[in-house]
């Protein structure tokens, strides 16, 4: 009966049900090198004058049957051993019976398992360790934490980790990483009693290799120096057996080793590749001890800066490819030297250009943008490279004086404009008025620069006016910049009064800074011109009236051109003349026909028309005798007929005369009529 009860509560004990026996408690099991296991229990609830012994219990089931190994004599020694456990290979399972010397019935302990541990080798770079707990549930006076031992090198044993039995699952396990190349690892479990002993597992464990790669570098940033060169940072990596990085370069798409940094916290590198001319890509690899390298960090690619000056806004303009490596889109700074000074931030923004407008002509500007991480605890930026340039403001043009407005054809006027040859200019454009204050429109533009003179030339009716000019200049962003003087062509106009009689005048020319020295008048007669002034007027003259009479022979078309000569004092040092357009009067021919003429007499011997003002051109004066014979043919208006006819002298008879001529008007003249010759 006593033996059936014991069987029972065995049952009980390793049924998993929750029991907990008030008597005696095993606290903890050890197993040594050769796989005995020492097992500690406590005296709870017994007493020492009626104790025999104390007998050890040993099952490798956790159900039994279970099989007295060994009795302890002594009440207070509650150590025992359990020699031949063969731990390593079989699971151990006990109690302790403490036996009385007056026949009642044995006092049983709780159970208690070995702490057993298995370490698996996948061959992945792995240990996996499994081990149970000495009881479920577990003992109360145990740890909740199991603590994790590493041997290595030999015999040297490192608390590597702890798991808490309370929310572990069961069996507990562990997931070791190896970083050790290739050699022999091995492990035990340990967990503590508040009785001051342990429970210990075997020590086991396998030739393990280093099979894991490191963590992937995550970039940091990628920068350019002062002087042009890339540098590169990477944040330190969390696979602790790094043992050095590789810094690669991106060359037309294939990644190239730059260098080695070598050490685990070791996360910048300064390169030798200029990134001053365009953008430059970075990543790196980690290799730990064992050589075995992680897979390519995200690249990034340094910011290439581009500046450029506009001279019409007077700015420069910035321009840059964007920072996009981090996990929010940064804010940029504008970073500013002039002249060599110290940098400073003059502006942020968060696109890729920027406009820089506080110039100043002829400094040196040099730029560099930083981008600034806004999803970082940590300030981390990334700098670009450094662009300079040195804006000008070319100086605007200090001048535009037209030195003349002339007509130098029929319906054609000659400006010529005096201009500054120093200044950035796009063009001129000529306009036009009919007076001072008119509306001016324009008539013409020159592109042109760097020249000190321009000649525009505009075709209107010079018979009219005055007509005013002025220049426009404009700067080589095609503002206007400058407005010239206003001047005007010379109007000359004329009559004839009277027979004989020719009258002009002309409006003055009062734009040269030192007025007009004189005025010269020129005139044509039969299409030959004055090679001098027929006639010079001081400033203030304006009117000429004169007899024509000595021009009798003429064709009577009489032309008049009023030419203005600078006085001096002119402030470019300049003289010019201008000359007005060309007036044309004209005097109606006038003919007188002798009806008789007397050869070789003293009065009348040769016989012509007296004629005034008769054009050569297309002129013709014929004799005819009574038969119809011509005699005698001129086309010169000064000839006459001498009274002969084949070098014989005519006789006295009556003759025809025709003559035919044009007026000035194109229209024909043609007169008839007889002469009698007189002997």
């Amino acid at each position: 009966m006593h033996g059936i009860l014991r069987f029972l509560l065995v049952l009980l004990l390793f049924s998993g049900a929750s029991f907990e026996s008030s008597a005696i408690g095993m606290r903890c099991t050890t197993v040594n090198a050769n796989g005995d296991v020492t097992v500690t229990w406590d005296r709870n609830l017994t007493t020492g004058p009626n104790f025999r012994c104390w007998y050890l219990y040993h099952s490798t089931l956790p159900g039994g049957p279970f099989t007295a190994v060994d009795s302890v004599f002594f009440y207070t020694d509650t150590i025992e051993t359990h020699v031949g456990a063969n731990v390593y290979n079989n699971a151990a399972y006990y109690y302790i019976a403490y036996k009385f010397n007056n026949g009642s019935p044995d006092i049983l302990s709780d159970s208690i398992q070995a702490l057993g541990l298995n370490v698996n080798n996948p061959g992945i770079g792995y240990a996996n360790l499994a081990w149970n707990a000495v009881r479920l549930p577990l003992i109360p006076t145990n740890s909740v934490w199991y603590r994790i031992f590493r041997e290595y090198p030999a015999t040297i044993f490192t608390l590597i980790d702890s798991v808490n039995a309370s929310t572990a699952p069961s069996p507990m396990t562990y997931a070791d990483l190896i970083s050790i190349c290739d050699d022999t690892i091995k492990y035990r479990i340990e967990v503590m009693d508040q009785s001051g002993c342990k429970s210990i597992s075997p020590v086991k464990g396998d030739r393990f290799r280093d099979l894991v790669t490191p963590t992937i570098p995550v970039m940091d940033s990628v920068s350019v120096d002062i002087t042009g060169f890339a540098t590169v940072s990477w944040i330190i990596n969390p696979s602790v057996d790094t043992k050095f990085y590789t810094v690669l370069q991106s060359v037309l798409g294939l990644w190239q080793p730059l260098d080695t940094v070598i050490g685990r916290p070791n996360t910048n590198y300064n390169t030798n590749i200029v990134a001053a001319n365009n953008s430059v890509t970075f990543s790196a690899i980690a290799i730990d001890s064992c050589n075995n390298p992680s897979g390519r960090g995200l690249e990034h690619s340094t910011m290439f800066l581009t500046t450029s000056f506009d001279l019409c806004s007077k700015s420069v303009n910035l321009d840059w490819n964007p920072y996009s490596y981090w996990s929010v889109d940064p804010m940029y700074d504008i970073l500013l030297s002039i002249n060599g000074g110290p940098e400073t931030v003059i502006g942020t923004t968060s696109a890729t250009i920027f406009t820089d407008t506080n110039l100043i002509s002829g400094s040196t500007f040099c730029y560099r943008v930083r981008a600034i991480d806004q999803g970082s605890l940590v300030r981390r930026t990334s700098t670009s490279n450094r662009s300079c340039l040195v804006p000008i403001f070319p100086p605007p043009p200090t001048f535009s004086y037209i030195r003349s407005v002339s007509v130098i054809a029929e319906n054609t006027v000659q400006i010529k404009v005096h201009v500054d040859p120093l200044s950035n200019v796009s063009g001129y454009r000529l306009l036009r008025s009919s007076s001072a204050t008119g509306v001016f429109s324009q008539v013409g533009s020159i592109t042109v620069n760097g020249v000190s003179t321009i000649v525009f030339t505009d075709n209107v009716t010079t018979s009219e006016g005055p007509h005013y000019y002025k220049v426009l200049t404009y700067d080589s962003c095609g503002v206007k910049v400058l407005e010239s003087q206003i001047s005007h062509t010379i109007l000359l106009t004329g009559e004839s009064p009277q027979e004989y009689v020719n009258s002009i005048e002309w409006s003055d020319y009062s734009q040269w800074p030192a007025g007009v020295g004189t005025f010269n008048l020129y005139l044509t007669v039969n299409d030959v011109t004055s090679p001098i002034p027929i006639a010079t007027f001081s400033p203030g003259d304006s009117t000429f009236m004169e007899s024509v009479i000595n021009n009798f022979y003429s064709d009577g078309n009489f032309c008049y051109t009023i030419e203005a000569i600078e006085a001096p004092g002119n402030p470019y040092f300049f003289q010019d003349t201008a000359r007005s357009n060309t007036v044309c009067l004209v005097q109606q021919p006038i003919i007188f026909i002798p009806n008789a003429f007397h050869p070789g007499g003293d009065f009348n011997s040769i016989f012509y028309p007296s004629n005034a003002f008769v054009s050569t051109k297309d002129y013709s004066f014929r004799i005819f005798n009574r038969w119809g014979e011509m005699i005698f043919e001129t086309s010169d208006p000064k000839v006459g007929w001498d009274g002969t006819t084949n070098g014989r002298y005519a006789q006295e008879a009556v003759y025809i005369y025709l003559l035919r001529a044009v007026q000035p008007d194109g229209t024909e003249i043609e007169r008839k009529g007889g002469v009698t010759l007189i002997r």
